[in-house]
Formats: C-alpha cells, sequence, structure tokens
C-alpha cells in the first residue's frame, strides 16, 4: 500500500469510516500483534476544539501530527497511552485515533500484557495499546508500513454496518463535544463502552 496515497487523498471524516475492518499489525521484540480496526475518532487539526492541534499548536510532543499521512502519534492520557494516525498532507495536523480492536494474532501475550481475557483485552485506546506491549513514546513518528507497524492494503473484513456517534471524553468543546465522530462496527463486542445487549455475538458486525 501507498500509505501516504491513502492517508492523504481522502477526507479525514471518510478515512475513519474506511479505516473499519483493516487490520493494524505490530511486530516487536516480544512477538507479533495483530487486530482489526473496530472504532475510530477523527480530529480535525486547527478547527476542532478537542485536537491537540487546535488553533495550529504546534509541539515537539504533536509534531507526528504536522508530518506526511500515515505517520504514528502517540501521546499520554492520564498516564495511559493512545494512538492517532496523522491525516493529509504535512503540515495539516489531522488525526484519527484507533480506539479499539478485535485481536487476530498474539492473543495469549495481548492477554498476558493487559492481565484481561476476552473483549476487555482490547475494547478502548489505551487497552490495545498495552495488550500490544507498548509502554512508551519511542515509535511516534515512525510511518505506517515502514518499519514495526503494518496497516493492510485492503479490508480484512467488510463493516455490515457503521454507526457514527459523538467521541467518548470530549467534554466542554461544544459544538465539537456533540459532533458525530467517532464511528463503530455496530453490534463489534471489542467496541468501547459497548452494553451487552449491543453486542452481535454471531457475526461481530462484520459481512
Amino acid at each position: 500500500m501507498n500509505v501516504q496515497n491513502y492517508f492523504e487523498t481522502s477526507k479525514t471524516m471518510d478515512l475513519a469510516q474506511d479505516m473499519l475492518g483493516h487490520s493494524f499489525t505490530y511486530d516487536s521484540n516480544q512477538g507479533h500483534f495483530k487486530g482489526l480496526i473496530v472504532e475510530t475518532e477523527a480530529y480535525l487539526g486547527p478547527i476542532d476544539m478537542a485536537a491537540h492541534s487546535y488553533n495550529s499548536r504546534h509541539t515537539k510532543a504533536n509534531d507526528p501530527l504536522y508530518q506526511a499521512g500515515g505517520t504514528i502519534y502517540i501521546y499520554s492520557i492520564h498516564s495511559w497511552l493512545d494512538m492517532d494516525i496523522s491525516i493529509q498532507k504535512a503540515g495539516t495536523p489531522n488525526g484519527i485515533l484507533i480506539r479499539a480492536l478485535q485481536p487476530l494474532a498474539g492473543i495469549d501475550l495481548m492477554e498476558e500484557n493487559r492481565g484481561k481475557t476476552g473483549f476487555d483485552a482490547t475494547n478502548g485506546p489505551a487497552k490495545w495499546m498495552a495488550a500490544f506491549g507498548i509502554t512508551d513514546k519511542t515509535l511516534s513518528g515512525t510511518v505506517l508500513n515502514e518499519n514495526n507497524f503494518v496497516f493492510s492494503d485492503k479490508k480484512i473484513q467488510t463493516p455490515k454496518e457503521i454507526l457514527a456517534t459523538p467521541r467518548i471524553g470530549v467534554k466542554n468543546k461544544e459544538p465539537w463535544t456533540s459532533k458525530n465522530m467517532r464511528f463503530i462496527v455496530k453490534g463489534n463486542p471489542y467496541v468501547s463502552k459497548l452494553p451487552k445487549r449491543d453486542m452481535n455475538l454471531d457475526t461481530y458486525g462484520w459481512l
């Protein structure tokens, strides 16, 4: 895959939906980890009050957002680590947060790293990072498909239905708090904060 072509030539909101069903792979000294992306959140750079680059804020820490599309941005929230992918061409600091993954490979290691089993191992942005054994920001600024992280060329699975909802944890940022900028595979049990009554345990929300 031409990563820059994929992440730079479509609208950020469209990409946040299209990423669902692609696989995300991480190869580390600990092992091989792979999961399907089931939940994302879009952030629209300088105009988005919830974005780290709101009002064109540019620091050493958030510099990966300003780099070419497909650059990894790892940051800490309340001592937990999250990961965004930079979107659009260098200089336009949009990002998409990978919020949750459905495990495909390395599941035993993920559960060992998390101390959790089943859906709770990777059903959140900090949870899957911990499950993958990512414990620091060393790889922030690296580019997808060039080293440790691989984003699949094509969808591995196709969502039957994608739901758009307000983002999680965005408070007092209206009108951005209420905007539907979080996208999920409807019914997938690995989606964060999904009530059990909404889980589709037959198909996990895939066609």
